[in-house]
């Protein structure tokens, strides 16, 4: 494996990984909303 492909398959997951963030943050903000009535401010994922 090259250096050009271990940064192309880095970067690949690291996109994949920010979009499954991001999709995972509205699904529990709509969550949020629908049990308490309230919009989360923010919400924290690890």
């Amino acid at each position: 494996m090259t250096r050009e492909e271990a940064m192309a398959r880095f970067m690949a997951s690291k996109r994949k990984k920010e979009e499954s963030l991001a999709a995972l943050k509205k699904k529990v903000a709509v969550a949020y909303e629908n049990q308490t009535g309230l919009k989360a401010k923010y919400i924290t994922t690890l």
